[in-house]
């Protein structure tokens, strides 16, 4: 599909809209099976091009997998049996492939190459390859960029200071550290993601966790043969909006999520006035999940610091749409780490909503948004990048014309399939 078109502007979001599984979570689910010699079957994988790429990736280093009823089963060779690949391991588009592999290869006998797209050729590798050089990994790029190659090394233990707010580059550091040769201690100065400790701990024995610091034990211990996804809080992000800024939504989202590190955004939209309940919380491997009721909201304007930015990275495009729609003004300061995505977010964003007629600008990694009740029309692109596509078509149930979107499937990165259940629950009929 090269094209998709809205061209009904009447809609309203309604009933138990499905999301799929996380993204962030199955791409780690599928790394960390690769230590089991034995079978490990994973509940609610997120077969998306992304998380199909990471099983692509660990299929070329001697990991088996198959499907039964749904189901994901997989046996690994344990972490220091790895076979070399005997060509480049093509990561495609995904970024946590690339990165989460670099530190996962990085303590190997034998040397690995890793590659990618043309976009993932843009994406910045060297905030991987600095801390796990410090930890003894052997690690070239090509100007900072992709094709990455690993060579054999040692991995140390000690101690690691990291201050990069990108959960991915402390996920490659501790995938390092599993092969080492001894306890490794990471000081974190930021809050990120921790789904990579939460299900190391629930799958082994080889993760301490305390405040501000990660011990990691080489040598995995599998505890357990059983993982399960729950759904994925930033895709759910999309249809939370949807609901907040369409009259007379009201929808429910089961199985999401709730990790204190991935629902930042809904604080956020709640602090704009959003109507949003979460019921039946509980715990599955590990992570935290609940279901979220939504209903139809005034939004008024907020601000975001920098501070809060590692927490959204995901999300931001689809608040910036909600901030579009809000009462007053919005300011997101500091939100550099946006560049380095799947496109530049911060021009994606702008330039697109600008197009559909938003009073949104940039100044200096700082976007400042002047909420309108409602946009206008236009066609608009992607740039190949599933958050923003998915944000677009969010936005066009509040334009008062047609919306084209151009290379819309993108999507099929996190949201095979967005566009259905799009079309299902959000007419308005």
């Amino acid at each position: 599909m090269s094209e998709y078109l809205v061209s009904d502007s009447i809609f309203k979001f309604h009933g138990e809209i499905p999301i799929p599984p996380d993204k962030s979570i199955s791409h780690r689910a599928v790394i960390l099976s690769t230590f089991n010699k034995e079978m490990t079957k994973i509940n609610n994988l997120l077969l998306s091009d992304d998380v199909k790429t990471t099983m692509y990736s660990v299929g070329a280093i001697g990991v088996m997998f198959a499907e039964n009823n749904g189901k994901i089963f997989t046996r690994g060779t344990g972490i220091r049996e790895y076979i070399q690949s005997p060509e480049t391991i093509d990561c495609r588009n995904s970024g946590t492939t690339a990165r989460l592999l670099t530190g996962l290869l990085s303590g190997q006998k034998f040397s690995t190459r890793l590659d990618g797209d043309e976009s993932l050729k843009k994406r910045p590798m060297d905030r991987v390859k600095e801390p796990l050089e410090e930890i003894g990994a052997k690690i070239e790029t090509n100007n900072g960029r992709m094709p990455v190659d690993i060579f054999p090394s040692e991995i140390k233990g000690g101690s690691i200071d990291l201050s990069s707010p990108s959960a991915q580059v402390k996920s490659a550091i501790i995938l390092a550290a599993l092969s080492g040769n001894g306890e490794l201690k990471i000081n974190i100065d930021k809050v990120t993601r921790d789904h990579t400790e939460i299900m190391l701990s629930y799958f082994t024995e080889n993760i301490i966790i305390e405040k501000n610091c990660l011990t990691v034990i080489p040598d995995p211990k599998i505890i357990t043969d059983q993982i399960e996804i729950p759904n994925d809080p930033s895709s759910a992000a999309f249809f939370i909006v949807g609901a907040l800024i369409n009259d007379n939504s009201d929808i429910l989202l089961k199985d999401i999520c709730i990790n204190p590190t991935r629902i930042k955004f809904i604080e956020i939209l709640k602090n704009m006035g959003a109507n949003i309940l979460m019921n039946n919380e509980r715990n599955v491997s590990g992570e935290l999940v609940a279901d979220i009721n939504v209903k139809s909201s005034t939004l008024k304007g907020i601000e975001i610091s920098e501070s809060e930015i590692p927490l959204i990275i995901d999300e931001i495009p689809i608040l910036s749409l909600a901030m579009c729609l809000a009462e007053g003004e919005s300011n997101i300061y500091g939100a550099t780490e946006l560049r380095f995505k799947e496109s530049d977010r911060i021009n994606s964003i702008i330039s697109e909503l600008s197009k559909l007629g938003a009073n949104i600008s940039e100044n200096s990694d700082n976007i400042k948004i002047v909420g309108k009740e409602a946009l206008t029309y236009g066609e608009v692109n992607s740039h190949n990048d599933h958050r923003i596509a998915m944000m677009l078509a969010i936005a066009s149930t509040k334009c008062i014309k047609d919306v084209k979107i151009l290379n819309p499937d993108c999507v099929k990165i996190s949201f095979p399939q967005f566009f259905e259940v799009f079309e299902k629950y959000g007419r308005n009929s």
